[in-house]
């Protein structure tokens, strides 16, 4: 029956977007693993901190970067003011130093245009950057750079570490959907180059470094030009850095939103790498793991649709059936995961089906505002 082919395709397009893609490049991992040639060395870095009113974080930040395992002589350590109005500036002058700069940049241009300007005015080999709110492990630094001694590569970056908040059921959602993009950064890595990159934890040859529009998040951006210039962009699991998560789904879907509209945008920027025939393995990744990802809520509801639909004219099959079941086993789900969220109670659970719930609510919002919106260039940070 044409109905039942048709469902069965979707549904097939969000196990392949979830699970399909994740299986497939573990097993591709396997059996091709493009090696990285690692080698002990200490380039000069500079180390560019971003900032926007990071009163409360930017000491501690300088504090841990300080005492980063890494040759004093050849680490310089940028805190790139973004037109900060409370106290940050003044704290990071206690700290100034040969080893440690502070850049402030006027207007409140936006992280992206802030960095544009910073990066024109340093000349060490390597530029790292990170936020003012991650903290790094001492030997992050060592195991980054020293997979720019494979000259194909153009940008390393890290794995960030969520550290569960106590009392917040989202914390739990969104640390165990992040230790599922970092096992797909770790397959991709082996196929041969990242898609994208850890905005906190990233590293790359100053030489490669592309400006971008200001409205452009580099994060997704700034990879896809690197691996236009002809380098790879690899994935670092030993390079640990760490965040608090997110606590509440309002602040987790209003950033889910910024990133993914980032996404989209930073991708049609960049739009030659989804030619196959220049770039096969690259415009693979982003069709499975960005566009289908974004368009899986439009996905979502058709099978939903469609699976009540063929239910209710009782179209026998055993797959609409259980689809059904599923479907309204998920919402109350979400449902549970709500009423948590309000009384402050943890399920992990239940927690990881409400996250991937907002997850999904964000991509629709995003798709939705990228019709008529345009995507500004600095946001309000959630501290």
């Amino acid at each position: 029956m044409t109905y039942l082919f048709i469902f069965y395709l979707f549904l097939f397009l969000i196990f392949y977007v979830y699970i399909g893609y994740f299986i497939l490049i573990l097993v591709l991992g396997f059996f091709y693993n493009r090696k990285v040639k690692k080698e002990k060395n200490y380039p000069n870095i500079c180390f560019m901190i971003a900032a926007y009113n990071e009163e409360k974080t930017i000491e501690e930040k300088l504090k841990n970067t300080l005492c980063l395992d890494y040759p004093k002589d050849k680490l310089k350590i940028v805190v790139v003011s973004d037109a900060s109005s409370d106290q940050t500036d003044l704290i990071v002058k206690k700290y100034l130093s040969d080893n440690v700069q502070l850049i402030r940049i006027e207007g409140r241009v936006g992280k992206t245009q802030a960095r544009n300007e910073a990066v024109k005015m340093v000349d060490e080999e390597i530029i790292v950057f990170s936020d003012a709110t991650t903290i790094y492990h001492k030997n992050a630094l060592t195991y980054l750079v020293q997979n720019f001694s494979d000259p194909e590569v153009g940008m390393v970056t890290g794995h960030l570490i969520y550290t569960e908040d106590a009392n917040s059921s989202m914390s739990v959602g969104q640390s165990t959907f992040w230790q599922y993009e970092s096992l797909i950064k770790k397959a991709q890595t082996k196929l041969g180059t990242l898609t994208g990159s850890v905005g906190c934890i990233t590293a790359f040859r100053r030489k490669l470094y592309t400006e971008l529009p200001a409205h452009i998040i580099e994060d997704f951006t700034g990879p896809l030009c690197i691996i236009q210039k002809g380098y790879r962009v690899v994935y670092e699991d030993k390079a640990l850095c760490f965040e608090k998560p997110t606590k509440r789904s309002r602040n987790e879907f209003s950033m889910r939103v910024r990133v993914i509209r980032g996404g989209m945008t930073g991708l049609f920027f960049a739009r030659e790498v989804l030619n196959p025939l220049q770039y096969p393995m690259v415009s693979f990744q982003l069709i499975s793991h960005k566009i289908l990802r974004w368009l899986s809520p439009l996905i979502f509801a058709f099978v939903f649709i469609f699976s009540n639909f063929l239910y209710l004219i009782q179209v026998e099959s055993l797959l609409v059936s259980l689809c059904v079941w599923l479907e309204y086993t998920f919402l109350f789900l979400v449902f549970l995961g709500f009423l948590c969220e309000k009384k402050s109670i943890k399920i992990n659970g239940i927690s990881f089906f409400y996250y991937f719930f907002v997850l999904n609510l964000a991509a629709s919002k995003a798709m939705i505002d990228q019709l008529y919106k345009t995507l500004p260039a600095n946001w309000e940070t959630d501290r």
